[in-house]
């Protein structure tokens, strides 16, 4: 029998309502991991005997100093009392390899994938630099980065440290580091159960393959998944009209394309979704929602929908759901060198799946996550349409 499972079903089918049932049942010891700090206090208020690390201070008898004692060290204290937790995706992945000792005889249970790997923001000659002034040793085999500057005071290898301190950087095609989440700690866990939709489109689903970590997948009834998304078929209104063809292009509202469009073309990108708000929609500033890249979120707000912004990777949250009219400026592909790093293990990563998957937990932030609610969806990008017109098809 598999350790790890994923539960694969679609939004709305009651995967975090069905968890904290299980939970509050749940003999054994336990560790709840969601990407939210709201979702935390959601579990912890519903869930009898779940603790949350913090922040906290004691005082030094001996030195007759306050200390401060950090989350991950809370929580790694926590976990030694064998108490049930329930925290962030960001804080699980502050993780060392050292640490994971504490789980062993704990079940795993994330709330949603979390980004298993990162390519780090370091240009080629700064992490050759790193390497010969000795701050960094690579090993040859397998590529792995080891820390060794610990005398080095400056900020520009800050971050690089800090990953470091998880020991699983890889230095990959001689020209950047990725570092990826040390697989050990799935497989320390008694049992890991994920609960997603459409987890072979995941970037997790290409790292378990990447490190070898078997699971099994359990997913509705197809019938029962079908009958959902005629559902959803009828309650979304998605524009179709003249405002799209400016999206007719493959990459049209990529990152890429996007940085090459002047400020007047962005600004008339977000002046027609403003008079679709008005003219087609006819929703008001409060109702309405917008999406794309964080460096353009400026440049692409509009009047009617200023502040109606949702980061363009939200999931996990029903924060937005009073949000009728959602405008997505974004074409989602995969970063190259994440490719890179998973083609160097044989893996290949379904980057349309994945797009389409990121698309739809975007649209699950609005007023469709509530049941008989209907929505308007502005996707000028052809390609991240088509996705989601096939998917609500197929």
């Amino acid at each position: 029998m598999k350790r790890v499972k994923i539960i694969d079903a679609i939004m709305g089918s009651g995967k975090t309502y069905n968890a904290i049932k299980r939970m509050r049942k749940h003999k054994g010891k336990f560790v709840y991991v969601t990407p939210f700090l709201n979702e935390v206090e959601r579990v912890i208020s519903k869930v009898p005997s779940t603790y949350q690390p913090n922040v906290t201070s004691s005082y030094n008898a001996i030195t007759g100093e306050k200390e401060t004692n950090y989350k991950r060290d809370n929580l790694l204290q926590m976990a030694n009392g064998g108490l049930n937790l329930v925290t962030t995706h960001t804080l699980f992945s502050t993780l060392h390899r050292e640490n994971y000792k504490f789980f062993k005889d704990y079940d795993l249970i994330l709330d949603e994938v979390l980004t298993p790997i990162k390519v780090l923001d370091m240009k080629p000659d700064d992490i050759k630099l790193a390497l010969n002034q000795g701050l960094v040793v690579a090993d040859k085999k397998t590529g792995e980065v080891a820390y060794t500057g610990d005398g080095y005071e400056g900020n520009f290898y800050k971050q690089l440290k800090k990953y470091c301190a998880t020991s699983n950087v890889i230095y990959l095609n001689g020209r950047l580091l990725v570092w990826a989440f040390p697989p050990e700690i799935f497989k320390c866990f008694k049992t890991v159960t994920v609960m997603t939709y459409l987890f072979e489109g995941s970037l997790l689903a290409a790292y378990f393959k990447y490190y070898g970590i078997s699971y099994k997948v359990i997913k509705e009834a197809k019938q029962i998944e079908q009958a959902k998304k005629q559902k959803i078929k009828k309650l979304l209104n998605i524009y179709e009209g003249t405002a799209n063809d400016i999206g007719n292009y493959k990459t049209a509202f990529s990152k890429g394309w996007l940085s090459r469009r002047t400020s007047v073309e962005l600004k008339s990108y977000s002046k027609s979704a403003v008079n679709l708000t008005q003219r087609s929609f006819k929703t008001s500033a409060d109702l309405n929602a917008y999406t794309t890249f964080k460096i353009f979120k400026d440049k692409l707000k509009g009047s009617g929908f200023t502040n109606g912004f949702i980061a363009v990777n939200e999931r996990a949250t029903n924060m937005y759901s009073n949000k009728q009219t959602m405008i997505y400026f974004a074409n989602r592909y995969l970063d190259p060198n994440m490719i890179d790093f998973f083609r160097s293990g044989n893996v290949k990563v379904d980057e349309e799946q994945w797009a389409l998957a990121e698309l739809i937990q975007w649209i699950w932030r609005g007023s469709i996550r509530k049941k008989g609610e209907s929505m308007n969806l502005f996707i000028p990008s052809k390609r991240m349409r088509n996705l989601l017109k096939e998917w609500l098809n197929s």
